[in-house]
């Protein structure tokens, strides 16, 4: 009887643990449309295919230390006063040199009514695992 309450303890503990983290790693946007991740191939053809992309480095502290090609620098910070500016109709394709950042900037832009907006899966350093050019 013993090992049955245990099984059931597990079970739900697991089952608690799966849902924050799922909770934690996708971020349901107020516009109701979560931004996508793009693997680092995919943002590659996305790169090559189109030419209206707006790539937005995150990482001010990094930014001169290496970028995608193209890349423009705003902080996290700066977006919400800067994207006033912005073409909502442009694909945008945003990344950090950290965890996290690019999906909640990713998100700014969709609660604002952008209509293409990417967050680049595993930021700069899968881009440069993946081989890929970078600017300094």
């Amino acid at each position: 009887m013993k090992a049955s309450h245990a099984m059931v303890f597990y079970a739900v503990f697991f089952t608690i643990v799966a849902v924050v983290i799922a909770g934690f790693t996708y971020k349901q946007t107020t516009s109701g449309v979560s931004p996508l991740w793009l693997t680092p191939q995919e943002a590659k053809e996305l790169l090559d295919e189109t030419t209206d992309v707006v790539v937005i480095d995150l990482s001010s502290r990094f930014y001169d230390k290496g970028h995608l090609p193209g890349a423009i620098n705003y902080p996290k910070s700066t977006i919400p006063g800067a994207m006033s500016s912005w073409d909502k109709n442009a694909t945008y394709l945003v990344y950090s040199h950290w965890t996290g950042a690019p999906l909640s900037a990713a998100g700014l832009l969709k609660d604002a009514g952008f209509k293409s907006v990417y967050a680049l899966k595993g930021n700069f350093g899968a881009w440069v695992d993946a081989g890929y050019p970078v600017e300094e």
